[in-house]
């Protein structure tokens, strides 16, 4: 059954893979023209454009257009505009600037890709449609007549230009579709690693991997949300916020269970080299990939491959090094002060926590942007820890059954939840006046409530909240959040780039939001499995 199952969905996917291949190569290369030839005559001198685009939703701009050279007047003469190999599905052709009379022959497009489109007197006249400029619109004999009276006249195709080819539109999306059978048929779930890690994260402190994704996927989100939609501005803020609660939680778990290895100084050197594997490979591969491809490689690129400047989303990465040289510092001091007594502990940090918040601003510590700089956010990383020795060295050996109780877990559900979509909406303008930024005003208190949210799922597993948080699309893209976070501003830019230079206009927000998702999911699937994941897994042996 699950072996029938598996086939149907390849075959399912392969089939829509051929759906898009089609039409793909429909487009890429039957509708794309090399050159346009016109052969006409004026009664005037004038000159002939050619507007060209994708399809009926795109706009006719000066961005896709070809222009002859002035054509003398009486005379029959053959133009010849260059389009390039442009995609050129439907087409516009203004016969001229001036009033007057002009008699088109023929019209010719030649293609790379099949044999060329000609079409004769009959043709044209029965496949454009001219404009209220252009009074009348006869067919004589080998010629279409136009009169033209006003201004801007235009001949607009009513259908559009694929040039046949049987090899192209039959053969060769077979040919792509088998091939991608093959591969989805070889990399299946098990093989795939971003796949693969979905039911096989085992955490050796054993706590709720799953749900700790999902939160880590929300955060992911949020930043997109920012980036993408208008409405959701600052909220990406608060899902920086939470990765970095996150990070301090998750790495405090060994110091609260083995307050000793602050003393290690074999495990210290460990865990300063794992968090190099974690951060080095796929940043630098961002890093040398997007400064080559702008042709920026200067000391701009330099300084980020040294964490002393952060553009753009990257002001995180150095936030995130300079507290991974801290950690060790606070464990020693957690370790010999207080010899692993998490009460005292969790004490100090909030002490820790509250003066780093108050105090720790650009003239202590300033961390570089773009034209700008940023204080150090030491305080909500300490955050993490803080939740950490509360979780797993509180909560996690107390035996009060109130914890333990199913009312006492549907209470915490249902907070959790209400603490979830106040990170959606409070620091957005939804609420509040605009430009309020409330995430990036009050950041401890933010970080405190991301602290909340990531113990309150810990502690009422099987809740509602519990299984929202575990739900598959998120925990996915919460595994390859370090990737997606780096990755969705080139998809943003790319996605917009392609519809404003082969539509001319932008999907809505919604649509285009979907659409960067699952592009900026794909891509980071596929660069968390073979540059993240091979260095994190030498990092664990």
């Amino acid at each position: 059954m699950i072996k029938h199952k598996r086939a149907l969905i390849l075959l399912l996917l392969s089939g829509l893979f051929y759906v898009f291949i089609y039409f793909l190569i429909s487009y890429m290369a039957l509708s794309s023209f090399a050159s346009l030839s016109v052969t006409l005559e004026f009664d005037h001198e004038d000159r002939l454009m050619a507007f060209y685009r994708i399809g009926p939703r795109a706009v006719f701009s000066s961005k896709r257009m070809a222009a002859s050279d002035m054509v003398p007047a009486g005379k029959v003469t053959r133009t010849d505009l260059k389009l390039r190999d442009h995609i050129a599905r439907q087409l516009r052709l203004d016969p001229g600037d001036t009033p007057g009379q002009v008699k088109i022959y023929k019209l010719e497009l030649d293609s790379s890709f099949g044999p060329p489109i000609i079409l004769d007197a009959a043709d044209i006249h029965n496949r454009f449609t001219p404009n209220s400029a252009i009074g009348t619109y006869t067919l004589n004999d080998d010629h279409v007549l136009l009169d033209i009276t006003g201004k801007d006249p235009q001949l607009i195709l009513k259908d559009e230009l694929i040039v046949k080819n049987r090899f192209i539109t039959i053969i060769l999306p077979l040919a792509f579709t088998l091939a991608f059978y093959l591969v989805i048929s070889f990399f299946g779930r098990s093989s795939f690693p971003a796949f693969y890690d979905l039911s096989h994260h085992i955490s050796s402190a054993n706590i709720n991997y799953a749900s700790l994704d999902g939160i880590r996927g929300i955060a992911v989100l949020l930043v997109l949300l920012d980036h993408s939609m208008g409405f959701f501005t600052g909220a990406g803020t608060a899902g920086v916020w939470i990765f970095f609660v996150l990070s301090g939680f998750l790495l405090a778990i060994p110091f609260v269970k083995k307050p000793e290895l602050a003393a290690s100084r074999e495990y210290m050197s460990e865990y300063l080299l794992r968090r190099l594997k974690r951060i080095i490979p796929m940043y630098y591969f961002f890093i040398i990939l997007t400064f080559f491809m702008y042709g920026k490689f200067t000391d701009d690129a330099f300084r980020h491959l040294l964490f002393l400047q952060g553009n753009g989303h990257l002001w995180t990465i150095p936030q995130e090094m300079l507290f991974y040289l801290f950690l060790p510092i606070i464990m020693i001091a957690n370790y010999l002060l207080f010899k692993g007594r998490a009460i005292w502990i969790v004490a100090a940090l909030a002490m820790l926590m509250l003066l780093s918040n108050l105090y720790i601003d650009k003239s202590i510590i300033s961390l570089h942007s773009l034209n700008t700089s940023r204080p150090a956010f030491i305080g909500i990383f300490i955050c993490g820890i803080l939740f950490s020795y509360l979780y797993h060295g509180i909560l996690m050996g107390s035996n009060n059954r109130i914890l333990r109780s199913d009312r006492f877990k549907t209470i915490v559900s249902i907070t959790g939840i209400i603490l979830l979509f106040g990170f959606i909406l409070l620091p957005t303008d939804a609420l509040f006046s605009p430009k309020t930024y409330l995430a990036l005003r009050y950041p401890g208190w933010f970080g405190i409530a991301s602290g909340i949210l990531i113990v309150l799922v810990l502690i009422a597993p099987g809740t509602l909240y519990d299984k929202l948080l575990s739900w598959l699309p998120l925990r996915a893209i919460g595994l390859v959040g370090f990737s997606f976070y780096l990755i969705h501003p080139i998809v943003i830019t790319l996605v917009k780039g392609v519809q404003d230079y082969y539509f001319g206009y932008r999907m809505g927000a919604v649509p285009q939001l979907l659409v960067v998702l699952l592009i900026t999911y794909f891509m980071s699937a596929f660069t968390f499995s073979y540059i993240e994941r091979p260095f994190l897994k030498r990092a664990k042996k």
